[in-house]
């Protein structure tokens, strides 16, 4: 449960801003602030129902906003590429302070920081 959480929660941060704010908003708090279907409820004056029902809603959307764009998929393979790179220069000794400065601004980046 918790892969699929972080896994939601990452297309929220990719997608977002695709969704409506309301459905944004839920799935923010759901699954980044961990807040209860109860308290989401509260905070919008509608049913426990009504808030899961926009949740998956949500979540089906950014499945399908994924599955047309692969934001998520080319960013991994970025990430495993750099990896493989860097492994590559530590075996050639082609390290330099330089490369390890560039290597970690790219992995910031594609973090989203």
């Amino acid at each position: 449960m918790k892969d699929k959480n972080l896994g939601i929660s990452i297309l929220n941060q990719l997608y977002g801003s695709m969704l409506t704010e309301k459905q944004f908003a839920m799935l923010k708090a759901y699954y980044d602030f961990d807040c209860s279907l109860a308290e989401i409820a509260d905070e919008y004056g509608i049913s426990r129902q009504a808030v899961r029902d926009n949740i998956k809603r949500a979540e089906n959307s950014l499945v399908e906003f994924e599955k047309q764009f692969r934001l998520l998929a080319t960013r991994q393979n970025v990430v495993q590429k750099l990896n493989q790179l860097k492994e590559l220069l530590e075996e050639k000794n082609f390290l330099s302070d330089d490369v390890l400065q560039k290597i970690a601004e790219a992995e910031k980046a594609l973090e989203g920081e």
